[in-house]
């Protein structure tokens, strides 16, 4: 790994600890490592009507296919019409990406992995990108940038990583929008965004195959790099593709991720109520605040860690961190090519009263288990994005996990170890 010696040092003092522990790590004889989404029947919603229950059509939900339902139609994310930059070029890859350029003076440094950005819900690669406000000082609920910050698009180029980030095209979504009942939002969900990132992590290996990958995510991207990971080493193992996706995996650093539920799940309108994506997605999350493990997380997470490896009885799953000790996946042994992944969480401090600054998550929800494979980190209370970017900076607390300066120091940190 490209980095200083102290920084290899940590890891490979990670990567001990991990084995130690997962040595107890059970196998997956009584536990399934199968997809919990339904794969859709059909790929497309017609805008208009209101998804119900009974409706076994409608695709929200499911995994939506980039080859043609029977009706000759693929997954409508994966387009690259109507764009407002030209879409990387990736053999094989007939989805969205943006690819960022270096800055003058500074070329590609081949010894550090390429890094691929996955963005959040109702949101496109702009979450990774300098923003600023039209109108820095009518917000009124904190002191908003004057000048453009440069983010992880920005500097990672500047270090000589090549960075490509992923677009979901939340724009492209297919519930009605506007009705009662519909999804105003856009919100996508794990079925929208996985097959897409998928495809991505998966053309991008076998476009660079000699190159190793550091993948970082926000929010529900951090999920669905999860679950793309999972997608991908599962179709290794039952010969459906000849790369072992963690093999070449360095890092994965997931941002503000409901990795143990989200706020959203029992809100009004949303799980239970709503069945566009925007209900689906928040059930495929579970409760932040009395998180118990939901079918989505089911082949994610794995069987429960006993209860003395989390902090006061948290829930915590032995599939959380797959290949951080180079050994152990998803129940199974010598699965991982021989690679230890480095595995980071960043999520803002809870507030002393054990409640949240950020709208969606929690330290729990976005922390990884065990813990002895993972840097769970979390910034302070202050390190939000101030730069106004999603809604005049509605959630500036849950962007801070990478578009915060203490974001991006923790993150460029991990990426050089």
């Amino acid at each position: 790994m490209a980095g200083d010696d102290s920084g290899d040092d940590v890891h490979n003092d990670t990567v001990a600890a991990c084995a130690t522990v997962m040595k107890d790590a059970p196998d997956a004889s009584a536990w399934s490592v199968d997809d919990s989404l339904a794969l859709a029947t059909i790929n497309t919603w017609d805008l208009a009507t209101i998804p119900t229950p009974d409706m076994t059509d409608y695709p929200g939900g499911k995994y939506r296919t980039l080859t043609p339902d029977s009706t000759g139609d693929i997954h409508p994310g994966c387009s690259t019409e109507g764009l407002s930059y030209t879409p990387a070029n990736i053999p094989g890859y007939p989805c969205a990406a943006k690819a960022y350029p270096f800055p003058a003076g500074v070329s590609e440094d081949t010894t550090k992995p390429i890094v691929l950005l996955i963005h959040g819900n109702s949101d496109t690669p702009a979450s990774f990108e300098a923003f600023l406000h039209p109108d820095p000082s009518s917000i009124d609920d904190f002191e908003a940038d004057e000048v453009a910050r440069p983010q992880l698009a920005e500097k990672l180029p500047a270090l000589g990583y090549r960075t490509v980030a992923v677009d979901m095209r939340f724009d492209l979504n297919d519930d009605p929008p506007d009705a009662e009942g519909g999804n105003p939002s856009r919100n996508f969900d794990h079925g929208w965004g996985v097959p897409i990132t998928q495809e991505f992590i998966k053309r991008m290996m076998e476009a660079y195959p000699d190159r190793r990958f550091s993948l970082v995510g926000i929010s529900l991207g951090s999920t669905i790099i999860r679950d793309a990971l999972r997608r991908l080493w599962v179709a290794n193992q039952r010969g459906d593709w000849d790369i072992n996706v963690f093999s070449r995996i360095q890092d994965v650093v997931l941002g503000s991720a409901g990795n143990h539920g989200v706020s959203t799940y029992n809100s009004p309108g949303y799980c239970g109520q709503n069945f566009t994506m925007r209900g689906e997605a928040a059930c495929q999350f579970g409760q932040r605040n009395t998180y118990t493990q939901v079918p989505f997380h089911k082949p994610l997470n794995g069987p429960a860690v006993p209860e003395a490896l989390t902090r006061s009885g948290e829930w915590g799953g032995w599939w959380e961190t797959p290949c951080a000790d180079g050994d152990y996946a998803f129940g199974k042994r010598n699965a991982c090519g021989g690679n230890a992944v480095q595995y980071t969480t960043i999520a803002m401090s809870d507030l002393p009263d054990g409640t949240q600054q950020d709208l969606f998550v929690s330290e729990h929800a976005a922390r990884l288990y065990p813990e002895a494979c993972v840097d769970n980190y979390n910034t302070s209370l202050n390190d939000f994005d101030t730069s106004g970017y999603m809604a005049n900076g509605l959630l500036r607390n849950h962007y801070g996990s990478v578009r915060s300066e203490a974001g991006h120091k923790k993150i460029i940190e991990v990426l050089g170890h």
